[in-house]
């Protein structure tokens, strides 16, 4: 048994800081209460006691596919050049004193070059910005490839398929075969108008379009969907986009006549990579339609 003057000599208490609020040791709050000899979970600040635990960090972002950060700048992108034709129509509008005729060459040309500045301008910032600064690294710009060429010109005709079985029935319940004014130039949006208007209408569908709307939908939009969703999802929604897009200015049969074909676009570039097989298959695409023009059923 320990005697007391043992006891007293062996145990002496221990020294402690008085009980009070100090800083926190850990840091997660200002002050922290001691309660003379260890510390409480009692925190103190600028919000009272019960001091908020910071949020745990969050989970760094995952690319689920290849693409560059770009939603925003796409949608901006548009806006611009909506805007920009809209101006356009204004002033060919002024100018013709009221009397704007939509099938003027000039007009369209202009129209559809004010809309893709708007599409180039969100494809190149979007590289400066969030990419590399190339667009070969960043979509997949390329020259065509010997395989991409026939690849395409295989793609833009089965795309082609279903929509060609598709106007002919539209042919055949509107107006029926042989009948002036079929329904060809009504899917195309616009009736050129003269040699200008047809040079103009074939340079825009079969040279400008694929360049420009590859790189803008394939490029930029289905890349940024690829690096949130994956791929699959990535090409069903750029699809969807693309096809009506071209609702206002094509009709309403445009997103059921294009949904097919923006398919394989998409697809095109999932698998190879690059846009240079897209660009092939979406002339070829838009180069058959202007043969329906020479068939008497689709004049």
């Amino acid at each position: 048994m320990t005697s007391p003057l043992y006891q007293a000599v062996a145990a002496p208490p221990a020294p402690a800081f008085p009980a009070a609020w100090y800083p926190d040791p850990w840091g997660v709050a200002p002050l922290r209460w001691w309660d003379g000899f260890q510390w409480t979970p009692i925190l103190h600040g600028p919000y009272g006691e019960a001091w908020p635990l910071p949020l745990p960090p969050l989970r760094p972002f995952v690319p689920k596919g290849p693409g560059i950060k770009g939603g925003g700048i796409a949608a901006v992108g548009v806006g611009v050049g909506v805007v920009g034709s809209l101006i356009v129509a204004i002033v060919f509008q002024v100018a013709a004193k009221g009397n704007l005729l939509l099938n003027d060459p000039w007009y369209l040309l202009v129209s559809q070059l004010a809309l893709w500045v708007g599409f180039l301008g969100a494809v190149i910032f979007a590289s400066r910005v969030n990419g590399t600064k190339s667009l070969r690294r960043d979509y997949g710009l390329s020259w065509p490839r010997g395989r991409d060429l026939w690849t395409g010109f295989v793609g833009g005709i089965a795309g082609r398929a279903l929509p060609t079985f598709l106007l002919l029935v539209v042919v055949l319940a509107t107006r029926g075969l042989g009948t002036p004014n079929g329904a060809a130039p009504e899917v195309l949006g616009t009736t050129p108008a003269g040699t200008t208007g047809w040079v103009v209408v074939i340079m825009l569908a079969v040279v400008g379009a694929p360049l420009v709307e590859e790189l803008f939908f394939r490029g930029l939009v289905q890349g940024a969907f690829t690096r949130r969703v994956g791929p699959v999802p990535a090409i069903f929604i750029t699809a969807l986009m693309f096809s009506f897009a071209h609702a206002s200015d094509e009709g309403l049969l445009a997103p059921l006549v294009l949904f097919p074909m923006a398919l394989v676009l998409g697809y095109l570039r999932h698998r190879s990579g690059r846009l240079a097989p897209g660009m092939v298959a979406h002339a070829t695409f838009n180069a058959t339609l202007f043969l329906l023009f020479l068939v008497p059923a689709f004049r």
